[in-house]
């Protein structure tokens, strides 16, 4: 996916973003899908649901799906991750559902131009964003979990 096919790209003025760790490597989200970041709660395991589900923890009221992310990305697993990215959800009947995350590193603006497309195709990957300190990859959450 290239980032002017991604959903709610902003090709003409810099977009915030929330980065995070998953182990060594460095990703990014768009800050407006973000609802909040939180320290991990207990969780259930939940019978029959994806390898990348850990299970469900309570998020003000409302049952939310927690995610090994970096299982979801495809780059290890680890289910024990300190901290929680939680999303919006698209909608009052969606599922919540947050990213667990080693750590969370800030949140910054986004130039257009410094964002190349993802040398591979597949739907979580927006793009990778080139910075003074690196590359992070760029990642859209999917809108159901």
């Amino acid at each position: 996916m290239s980032l002017t096919d991604a959903p709610g790209a902003a090709l003409d003025e810099p977009t915030q973003v929330l980065e995070f760790e998953i182990g060594e490597e460095r990703y990014c989200v768009a800050l407006d899908v973000v609802t909040e970041i939180i320290d991990r709660k207990p969780t259930r395991s939940l019978p029959d649901s994806p390898p990348h589900v850990v299970g469900a923890m309570d998020y003000r009221g409302a049952t939310t799906m927690l995610v090994d992310t970096a299982s979801l990305l495809g780059v290890g697993s680890n289910p024990d991750a300190s901290r929680v990215v939680v999303f919006d959800a698209a909608d009052e009947d969606a599922t919540v559902f947050g990213w667990l995350v080693d750590e969370v590193d800030r949140v910054t603006a986004v130039d257009p131009e410094s964002v190349d497309d993802a040398p591979f195709g597949d739907d979580l990957t927006r793009g990778v964003v080139r910075g003074d300190d690196g590359l992070v990859v760029w990642v859209d959450p999917p809108v159901d979990e």
